[in-house]
């Protein structure tokens, strides 16, 4: 079911959004002031697209707002790192910055928190698709269709690459606890 995106509602998902599309692209290019301007970016090209849809009679075609936003968001950083000719940053790299959003739940605030290195240790070793959806998946509580909707791959492909994520991040730590033991 596609909704009518009038001026109003879109505020409101700017509202509902922001903060999270904020923290995703933070994560992936490590500067406060790079995310918000793409945020920005986010949300404007987003505007913009609903009016270029409205002006040629088709009317707004996004069915899953969230979904549409991650993947302007994931759009933009990859035209950004192209025209850069920038590697993204890891996620080791925006170590002791904490982005927690004020909504986030227990399990998002202690990934968030004293854990973070842990955390962004493991992931940074892991490929950068594994990454985002690990993130989507556990930090932002994305259900399984709207990374699929995101990545535009079928729902299987995502539950295949979502456990081989998690068996490579588990992997990277039981590595990391072996290593420890060893010492």
């Amino acid at each position: 079911m596609t909704a009518k995106i009038d001026e109003k509602k879109f505020l409101k998902l700017y509202d509902q959004y922001v903060d999270k599309i904020y923290r995703y692209i933070y994560f992936r290019v490590g500067s406060q002031e790079l995310a918000q301007d793409l945020t920005s970016d986010v949300f404007l090209k987003s505007w913009q697209y609903l009016n270029r849809q409205e002006s040629a009679g088709r009317g707004e075609t996004i069915k899953n707002p969230r979904a549409f936003f991650y993947q302007v968001a994931r759009n933009l950083i990859a035209d950004f790192y192209r025209q850069k000719n920038k590697m993204p940053i890891s996620l080791e790299e925006i170590a002791d910055k904490n982005i927690a959003d004020k909504d986030d739940s227990p399990i998002e605030k202690v990934l968030l928190g004293f854990e973070m290195d842990e955390v962004r240790d493991a992931l940074s070793r892991l490929k950068d698709e594994y990454q985002e959806v690990i993130i989507w998946r556990y930090l932002d509580e994305m259900e399984i269709r709207e990374i699929a909707e995101i990545l535009e791959k079928p729902e299987g492909t995502v539950r295949v690459l979502l456990s081989r994520a998690l068996a490579s991040l588990r992997e990277v730590l039981v590595q990391k606890v072996s290593l420890s033991d060893a010492r």
